[in-house]
């Protein structure tokens, strides 16, 4: 499972943050380096800064696909992969716009191939590897603004002792309101 602590940490630092069109991949070398993310983050400015308050954040598990796994496997992880959490966004972490978490979200076991903010719309892939977990390829589609962000998650790969497996899975988080004091 720790393959989706990753693209759950990237999202949550895309949700809140944009860059001006185009790909992070300044070099082209088909890397995106945690530089390169942090500084796609810093040319954002207020482009689609987050508002500071309380969020909401439902992950939803859409999908498997599990050659040989019995459907048993399937419906346990829908129901250990979905759930709901509220946070709060403090007017000092806005003002980051999360730069920070795009750069740490990077560390030996993924790498991320591409990542493109055009406006409110988001584009990433990433590859993750884990220990005697295999590979997995993990793609991220959706919308973001300063105060809701939408995006689907598909990861494929090898999924350690269930082998080959596709996984599909949404992120919403929207503002409710302010901070609890």
């Amino acid at each position: 499972m720790k393959y989706f602590a990753a693209p759950i940490i990237a999202a949550l630092a895309l949700s809140a943050c944009g860059s001006p069109s185009g790909d992070a991949d300044t070099d082209g070398d088909g890397t995106v380096t945690a530089t390169e993310a942090r500084a796609a983050a810093e040319a954002a400015g207020d482009t689609i800064r987050p508002q500071p308050g309380k969020y909401r954040a439902s992950m939803t598990f859409i999908s498997a696909e599990i050659p040989g796994a019995p459907p048993q496997v399937q419906d346990m992880m829908g129901s250990s992969m979905s759930n709901t959490y509220e946070f709060c966004l403090t007017p000092e972490m806005a003002e980051q716009g999360f730069g920070e978490a795009l750069q740490e979200g990077q560390d030996d076991s993924c790498t991320i191939s591409r990542l493109n903010i055009d406006d409110t719309d988001v584009d990433m892939a990433m590859t993750c590897s884990g220990e005697g977990a295999g590979q997995m390829q993990i793609a991220m589609t959706g919308t973001v603004s300063p105060t809701r962000s939408e995006l689907n998650v598909v990861s494929e790969g090898v999924m350690g002792d269930l082998g080959e497996a596709k996984m599909e899975m949404k992120l919403v988080q929207e503002r409710i309101g302010a901070c609890d004091s």
